[in-house]
């Protein structure tokens, strides 16, 4: 499990003392990604274990979706980062995904139970929203920014009550004293979302959408493989 802000890394290093050699897993580059879950916190695991799960959708209305996870690689979503060098390179491209004829992007939606400016991440029909991207250099690890995403068991109304995992965001915050607070609910998991190589799929010609802006993703080739106790700093 690696930790989800480099600043942390950083700091570690500036204290150190013994010289430690950096130590990554390697790296590929793909069109197409999918997002498979790490838990950050082990001791705070859902049950069933959502460990090296995968991202999916939850349908909550038209054009409309929560995302979640999924045991089975079948339902996982295949996203893409779609933008310019300059756009991805300041944090202004979309993360995006086929859905038959059309595109959705990721993006967030206010939770109105948080109290601390949490939002659903969301993947609907259209664009999605820009400040949703991949992590790259200086940063070692490649998963999906912003910090700090959650994963929380709870009941949506449009399947009458029927209870969902459900992957939200929350901002970090720095107390008076200079300690990093993640907000991660009690009962919630804090999670990475790492990308995975995946095949990005061919649009059939006649559609009107197309992936002339498709950027090529770092990704790892298989996630589930990687013991991240082996690596950092």
């Amino acid at each position: 499990m690696f930790a989800t802000a480099l600043t942390l890394a950083l700091a570690g290093a500036a204290v150190a003392s013994p010289v430690i050699v950096p130590n990554y897993p390697p790296k590929a580059t793909s069109d197409g990604f999918r997002l498979v879950v790490n838990v950050t916190d082990p001791s705070r695991d859902l049950s069933p274990s959502i460990q090296n799960t995968y991202v999916t959708s939850i349908h909550t209305g038209a054009g409309l979706n929560y995302i979640g996870q999924s045991a089975d690689q079948k339902a996982a979503r295949t996203f893409f980062v779609n933008g310019t060098a300059g756009e991805v390179h300041y944090g202004q491209s979309h993360v995006l995904s086929n859905a038959g004829y059309i595109i959705e992007g990721l993006g967030r939606a206010p939770d109105a139970k948080s109290d601390k400016n949490a939002t659903y991440i969301t993947l609907n029909g259209g664009s999605g929203g820009p400040g949703i991207g991949l992590t790259h250099f200086p940063d070692p690890y490649t998963y999906l920014y912003p910090d700090s995403y959650y994963a929380c068991k709870e009941p949506l109304a449009y399947y009458g009550g029927k209870e969902f995992v459900v992957i939200k965001n929350v901002p970090v915050t720095i107390t008076s004293d200079g300690q990093i607070e993640y907000n991660i609910p009690e009962g919630c998991a804090p999670v990475n979302l790492v990308s995975e190589c995946a095949e990005l799929t061919e649009i059939p010609d006649g559609f009107h959408i197309d992936h002339q802006f498709v950027s090529k993703a770092e990704c790892y080739k298989d996630v589930s493989s990687l013991d991240w106790t082996k690596y950092g700093p």
